[in-house]
């Protein structure tokens, strides 16, 4: 088997940003959605977001937003989250060892004095992921539109080239490779991102229904669009008067119990997929905070229950045995950014010597990632996704100079 490690650079092939673009591409949905409300009013709310930003007393945030850099933007708005939890729990803990009622009080009042002046930081923070997670959304279903455009064209042939029993692990929260996968029959959402799913006909039609077997797997190490933590209960269990007790099976759907993750059954939708999650027939609220996607920031919470820790928990695991069971381990279009940290942990640990490949355009980051991680190419050629396909996705990429920009391809 082979693994195959995608970055932005592949969705970049069919028009995605990458991720010092993302934040300007956001902000161009967002403004040209018009009087649209979902969560946030996009008219008002995001300029006075913007507003905020360009005015804000934190010079890191408004050093962020001059270069709009969302990563930075989300780890500085993240800082200030993880200091009002912090102070919440320091509050509690001293109202407990308190042993006079105005030394309690005192504590609280702290904290809620904190509270209220971090009220806009949070605010902020919410519409900057929730936009993310809109823009992905609305990039899922325009992709539908364009799959047999031009730009799709190496990102199809790069599909073709995958093998069954080929891992791919990807940093990326769109389903493009899903969608080229799907249509060359090597891809189903039914065990397809590395949990298993169970699936009903429709929304109205509850009868069980097969989707076939993956022959690739895509697992999806910060999360996914379209992506929403599994509910407690089956969507038409109720719960006894008398209270929980005992309950059956059927109470927790028919999906396994060690799935966590449901699909919203738009994003099936925009993939062609009319048959529902079993566990997820109706889309999820607009004010359900349930959605699995680890915004960019340095600061990612792996463990919290609002990220979803226990899919990505497994899903990290997955990612670690792939690695150390592949023959070949291809780092396409990813330049292992300083934000994940994490990532650079899993390839050391889990990647073997001599078995990576890098494949990217920029000379520096193919040596700095080859030495990282063991590579023994990283004094070969670069290359784009697409010159490395038009050259049938070789294992060495030979060096060519790059003096005359009219020699074509630098790839043999």
């Amino acid at each position: 088997m082979r693994t195959y490690v995608l970055g932005a650079g592949v969705s970049k092939t069919v028009g995605y940003p990458l991720g010092t673009e993302l934040f300007g591409a956001i902000d161009e949905f967002i403004r040209e959605s018009g009087a649209c409300h979902d969560r946030f009013d996009y008219r008002k709310d995001w300029q006075e977001l913007h507003q905020w930003l360009e005015a804000n007393a934190n010079p890191a945030i408004v050093q962020a937003y001059r270069t709009e850099n969302i990563e930075h933007l989300l780890t500085a708005l993240d800082f200030v989250e993880t200091l009002r939890s912090d102070a919440l729990f320091g509050s509690w803990r001293a109202a407990r060892r308190a042993t006079e009622q105005s030394a309690k009080e005192a504590s609280f009042e702290t904290f809620e004095a904190f509270d209220r002046e971090v009220g806009l930081y949070r605010r902020y923070r919410s519409i900057l992921m929730w936009a993310l997670e809109h823009y992905f959304s609305w990039r899922h279903h325009e992709d539908a539109k364009h799959v047999n455009s031009h730009g799709w064209d190496v990102l199809n042939r790069f599909a073709d080239k995958l093998a069954p029993g080929d891992v791919v692990i990807t940093f990326n929260y769109d389903a493009t490779l899903e969608r080229a996968l799907l249509a060359q029959g090597k891809w189903s959402p039914s065990n397809g991102f590395g949990f298993d799913l169970e699936f009903h006909e429709s929304r109205h039609d509850r009868t069980p229904t097969l989707l076939g077997e993956s022959q690739v797997v895509v697992l999806h190490l910060h999360g996914a669009t379209g992506w929403y933590r599994r509910p407690a209960f089956a969507p038409d269990f109720h719960l006894p008067p008398q209270g929980y007790g005992a309950l059956p099976r059927e109470a927790f759907g028919p999906a396994p119990l060690e799935t966590n993750i449901s699909l919203d059954p738009e994003f099936l939708q925009g993939l062609g997929i009319f048959n529902v999650d079993a566990c997820l027939p109706d889309a999820p609220p607009m004010g359900d905070e349930r959605h699995v996607m680890l915004h960019p920031s340095f600061l990612k919470d792996y463990e919290t229950d609002e990220s979803g820790s226990h899919v990505f928990t497994k899903l990290w695991r997955k990612a670690a045995q792939a690695l150390r069971d592949s023959e070949l381990a291809y780092v396409v279009g990813y330049s292992l950014p300083k934000a994940d940290s994490a990532a650079l942990t899993l390839f050391l640990t889990s990647c073997r010597e001599g078995a990576a490949r890098v494949v990217n355009p920029d000379g520096g980051t193919k040596m700095r990632l080859g030495r990282l991680l063991r590579s023994g190419d990283s004094l070969e050629g670069t290359a784009t996704l697409k010159e490395w396909v038009d050259a049938g996705c070789p294992d060495r990429i030979p060096w060519r100079p790059r003096a005359d920009p009219h020699r074509g391809p630098r790839v043999a």
